[in-house]
């Protein structure tokens, strides 16, 4: 399997997640601390991503056809994807369709439904039909990314920049406006959260909480691709209880420091240039993310697609950045490969390897400034400018009196 750099978590989990018994996930679920592991058919995923694969499911009975079952259902969900984005940046939508990342990765794991719901979040908000009010449309964008996180985390962080945005007047100039509109963008990201977990919580405690103990406790090692492991050798390469934690507090607090600082700059724009550029800071946010966090998986350049496509971002950099990853992807399961066989001396999957993780590192940190100051396309593929907007991206915001 892995001579031919040919993986997909989908196949792998139905035997180690006992996907075949067709449990309902996470009510029977139980969590396993040494090793940490998740039993009882759940998956180490947030509710609705354990939703979809039971379903899905349902209707095979190996491996094999839970690969087949899978991939059509992501059919539908790549064509929808497809159409966002095409009405949002035009021929631009090429960048997701014929990207490596979709084919690599399509049916790797179930990413590919979170990034349907950014898609459709940031397009509600800038190409709604008009006759929306400002009020239904930040009301679905915050349902689609609070819907997104619950089948992957990481478009809470949209809804959380969605509603900064709001407050600091992308949309409203009166006070009481932004406040009612970023109550509503909040609330309905969150309430869908809530739906989603509560009830798990509430029935099977354990079995919903197995997802985050999970993956706390889960090992920053070679198989997370990260800086924290590649950057820190040979100390990262330690298992002990005191090195983890040193290397997973490590992470976070970064995680959260970039975080914290997109949203600053994204005020500081606002206070002083007068623009609130939301969509390119969500982008810069998820940048920060994938840099930063303690895990950088490979099927994590699905998520980047989107922003690829929608913001003006140079072809030169969106080429780069799927060079890295897909010398990333073939470094890392040749490697497998030649380990597997007794290849001991580095060989050139090493060194695509090493190009791969830096190569992606870097140009993550590039990304950040290069989102920030990118923006939205028309869906013609050029430049959208605050006179044509029509007032949904980039607005004129008052300079506060010094």
């Amino acid at each position: 399997m892995t001579r031919f750099a040919c993986y997909s978590d989908v196949q792998a989990l139905w035997g180690r997640r006992d996907l075949g018994a067709h449990l309902f996930p996470y009510v029977s679920g139980t969590y396993q601390s040494d090793p940490p592991d998740v039993h009882g058919g759940t998956v180490e995923y947030p509710t609705l991503s354990g939703l979809w694969t039971w379903v899905t499911g349902l209707a095979a009975h190996s491996e094999a056809t839970f690969l087949v079952v899978t991939a059509l259902s992501f059919l539908p969900v790549v064509v929808l994807t497809t159409l966002a984005l095409q009405r949002m940046a035009g021929r631009r939508a090429w960048w997701f369709a014929a990207s490596p990342p979709l084919a690599l990765y399509a049916v790797y794991n179930w990413d590919l439904l979170p990034v349907l719901l950014t898609a459709v979040g940031i397009l509600v908000v800038l190409r709604a039909p008009a006759s929306w009010s400002l009020g239904t449309r930040l009301t679905i964008a915050g349902a689609a990314f609070g819907t997104g996180a619950a089948f992957k985390l990481y478009p809470a962080l949209f809804a959380v920049v969605l509603t900064l945005a709001v407050l600091l007047g992308a949309f409203d100039t009166r006070i009481a406006d932004r406040v009612r509109h970023a109550a509503l963008t909040a609330g309905s990201a969150l309430g869908v959260v809530l739906a989603a977990n509560l009830p798990f919580a509430l029935v099977n405690f354990e079995g919903w909480s197995s997802v985050f103990r999970f993956q706390a406790a889960r090992a920053i090692d070679a198989s997370t691709l990260s800086i924290w492991y590649y950057g820190l050798l040979p100390w990262s390469a330690d298992t002990g209880e005191r090195t983890q934690h040193l290397l997973n507090s490590a992470a976070t607090g970064a995680t959260a420091l970039g975080i914290v600082t997109v949203l600053a700059v994204m005020v500081w724009s606002a206070r002083h240039r007068g623009t609130v550029d939301w969509v390119g800071a969500c982008g810069a946010a998820l940048a920060v993310y994938m840099l930063c966090n303690k895990v950088d998986s490979l099927q994590y350049a699905l998520w980047l697609l989107p922003f690829f496509t929608v913001l003006r971002v140079r072809t030169g950099w969106i080429l780069a950045y799927l060079a890295a990853d897909v010398a990333a992807f073939v470094g890392w399961y040749r490697s497998i490969y030649y380990d597997f066989v007794g290849q001991v001396q580095p060989v050139w999957a090493d060194q695509a390897l090493a190009v791969g993780v830096w190569g992606r590192a870097v140009l993550l940190a590039c990304l950040v400034v290069v989102f920030l100051r990118s923006a939205v396309v028309r869906d013609d593929g050029g430049a959208l400018s605050p006179a044509v907007d029509r007032g949904w991206t980039r607005r004129t915001v008052p300079t506060p009196a010094s």
